[in-house]
């Protein structure tokens, strides 16, 4: 009866105490933490992004909008617009969120950036087709008031 004892213990300490060792490295750091402080602009300088701890915020033509990274309902581009975000995967080089479109003119799908190894490119794809490479730069971000 002890060995049986004895061996069951063992097991549970063995299968319980070994877990995905990519789970845990992808819980140690998360995008927004690794990308903190770094600044983005697209090759034709209409788009910049900037990394903060727990958003990020996108600037284009004179306008700046601040994007949490939680789940939660947020306001979109467009005055009147509301999303429901869901984050789905957070790396440290790879973030991805489901977006679902509540009210006005923005768009349901699944987002995603991605760094690429060199830490240099960051790639901004969406489930409707548009796609966007960021160069990392040194510039300092033209968005002063970033609203959420």
């Amino acid at each position: 009866m002890k060995l049986n004892i004895s061996i069951f213990l063992i097991s549970l300490i063995l299968f319980t105490g070994c877990g995905d060792d990519e789970d845990s490295l992808s819980n140690d750091i998360d995008f927004f933490s690794n990308h903190a402080g770094s600044v983005w602009v697209t090759g034709n300088l209409l788009y910049w992004l900037r990394i903060n701890n727990d958003s990020s915020d996108e600037y284009n033509d004179g306008k700046c909008v601040n994007f949490p990274a939680a789940d939660g309902i947020y306001n979109g581009w467009e005055e009147g617009s509301q999303f429901n975000q869901t984050i789905i995967r957070n790396e440290a080089n790879f973030v991805s969120w489901q977006l679902v479109c509540i009210e006005g003119s923005c768009n349901t799908g699944t987002f995603s950036y991605s760094v690429n190894a060199a830490g240099n490119k960051l790639t901004y794809n969406n489930t409707y087709g548009e796609d966007y490479v960021y160069t990392k730069v040194n510039d300092t971000f033209p968005g002063t008031d970033c609203k959420n």
